[in-house]
């Protein structure tokens, strides 16, 4: 047997050639109601929203971003001056040994304030996701420079 190929030919259930064939007389038959069928046109209600430049945007659209700017910078300030006073509150006096625990304090409140300020975006609604690198080094810049106002005013009294 050199060149001979042998093959098997699968055995047929014919129950399975039944359910075959009927299979194929109903895919005929809704093939011939298929064609009397017209499927309308299928139109998209919804345009594509393309981001419209600095120059398009209309008054109202503009008052709302700068709205909504303010409000993150007062949020910024706000949780600036409270860090401050919490740690005026909780670190003293400026006698404290650098070695100590708690004189790392001020900076960790500094921080945690400023990662806070994203849990204040989210209870006012403020959408946080569009907010670039930029957008939060300036978040905590003003942060810092509250805290650093306020806890050096609270240090001189």
């Amino acid at each position: 047997m050199t060149g001979a190929k042998v093959t098997q030919e699968p055995k047929s259930d014919p129950k399975t050639e039944e359910t075959a064939e009927a299979q194929t007389q109903e895919v005929a038959n809704t093939d011939e109601s298929l064609k009397e069928v017209v499927i309308p046109e299928v139109i998209e209600d919804e345009p594509k929203t393309v981001p419209l430049t600095r120059a398009e945007k209309n008054a109202a659209e503009k008052a709302a971003e700068h709205r909504e700017r303010m409000v993150r910078t007062a949020i910024a300030c706000f949780f600036g001056m409270i860090t401050g006073a919490v740690s005026f509150i909780l670190i003293g006096d400026t006698t404290t040994p650098l070695g100590e625990s708690r004189s790392i304090l001020g900076f960790l409140l500094l921080l945690a304030g400023i990662v806070f300020q994203k849990h204040m975006f989210i209870l006012l609604k403020i959408d946080y996701t569009k907010l670039g690198g930029k957008d939060w080094f300036y978040q905590a810049f003003m942060t810092f420079a509250f805290w650093f106002i306020s806890w050096t005013i609270l240090l001189t009294l």
